[in-house]
């Protein structure tokens, strides 16, 4: 399916989404939001989006990314001068005179503006990232105050939710990528080096697996190894390599979250180097079978909540059930890790699945002192079950790594 076809179907949805809610014109600038409604990701944000009834779609970008904007879906791309030697700060001066241009015919005499309202969670897309928020929305409260502003962050929301099959193409590619990286990385696994060291195989084949990709024009991924009692940290709010040494026989819990233009990954394998000890042996089978057990309960109408609980059940029964603190998913492929983002796979979701759907499913155990194993996997909601969009080191014995 080519970026014409996927563009038509995410319109679509959009515009009857707009249409039940009355709108006459969506406006995102958080990069995700961008780039479903435009299929551009933007740089370092300083990017609007409008979505207008037709549909159609018209942007406001900074000179400078305008080649990369028009490699989107866009129909109308309005560059605006960012900086000039006599003021500083000018980015939103040249952006909202494109703006008022872009609006005016939409609401100026009145009409319902969606706009993003509340919190979320952006994935980074370079070293700093613009978001206006208050800000553009004080501006159109003043420009045009005829008009009415609705939070659409709840249908945003759902639209992520559900990629298009052409999204879903995207992100397979990204999870494509991300299991050449596993499968090459693993193998040069070696006792005594950092966890900091550890990690550079697995980054150094991403990037060479993504330059060589022709499809992909911008990708780039974070790799993060904890090992031993370390592990037992890998749910925590953040991942953190050290420079302290991986060992033989301890769980090495590798995590990656990978982007291909903008479409995210969220995926874990928990390595050992040489034969795993009875206890370690007993986790992996734990959690290798409490993450078959969530993947068979996936289908269409089943709740968030009976998925996790599926996936839970098991590590209770193995008597590890304690060990694991955290939801078993959320949405990926617009975000990385956002534990906000729907589906949510938690024993309080009242999430209900739908086909087409993509998230994660991250069973784990953490004991603290020891350590912490996790297999995490993306996954697509089908018509009768799921696809499973990272299928690499499945088996346990992919994870011990031979010395």
């Amino acid at each position: 399916m080519d970026a014409r076809a996927g563009r038509n179907e995410r319109l679509q949805h959009l515009q009857t989404a707009m249409g039940e809610r009355g709108m006459s014109a969506l406006v995102c600038t958080r990069n995700l939001n961008v780039l479903l409604a435009s299929g551009f990701w933007p740089v370092l944000g300083a990017v609007v989006a409008i979505v207008t009834p037709e549909p159609r779609v018209l942007l406001a970008v900074p000179e400078d990314v305008g080649e990369l904007a028009r490699a989107g879906w866009a129909d109308l791309v309005c560059p605006y001068q960012a900086g000039t030697l006599e003021r500083i700060g000018a980015a939103p001066a040249g952006l909202f005179a494109v703006l008022g241009k872009l609006l005016e015919p939409l609401v100026g005499r009145g009409g319902i503006i969606g706009v993003e309202a509340g919190t979320g969670s952006l994935p980074a897309s370079y070293a700093s990232l613009q978001v206006y928020g208050d800000t553009l929305r004080a501006w159109l409260g003043a420009s045009f105050p005829h008009a009415t502003q609705a939070p659409a962050d709840d249908l945003l929301a759902h639209q992520r939710m559900v990629p298009t099959a052409w999204e879903r193409a995207r992100i397979g590619v990204s999870c494509e990528l991300a299991a050449a990286a596993f499968r090459e990385g693993a193998q040069q696994l070696r006792e005594k080096v950092a966890e900091t060291e550890a990690v550079l195989p697995f980054r150094e084949a991403f990037v060479a697996h993504a330059t060589a990709h022709e499809g992909v024009c911008r990708a780039d991924s974070y790799f993060y190894c904890m090992s031993g009692p370390h592990a037992a940290r890998a749910w925590a709010s953040f991942q953190q390599s050290r420079p302290a040494p991986v060992h033989r026989h301890v769980p090495i819990l590798m995590h990656c979250n990978s982007y291909a233009d903008g479409y995210w990954t969220d995926l874990t394998r928990t390595y050992v180097l040489g034969k795993p000890d009875p206890r370690l042996a007993a986790i992996f089978h734990a959690v290798q079978h409490a993450s078959e057990a969530a993947r068979a309960a996936i289908r269409p109408g089943v709740r968030g909540r009976d998925v996790d609980a599926a996936a839970r059940v098991v590590l209770t029964n193995a008597g590890y059930g304690k060990y694991f603190p955290h939801g078993l998913g959320h949405g990926v492929g617009f975000s990385a890790i956002d534990h906000g983002e729907p589906p949510r796979l938690h024993p309080a979701s009242d999430d209900v699945l739908e086909a087409g759907m993509v998230f994660n499913v991250e069973p784990g155990v953490y004991i603290d002192g020891w350590g912490g194993v996790r297999d995490c996997n993306m996954v697509a909601v089908t018509g009768d079950g799921c696809e499973l969009l990272s299928p690499f080191h499945l088996k346990t014995e992919d994870w011990c790594i031979p010395i």
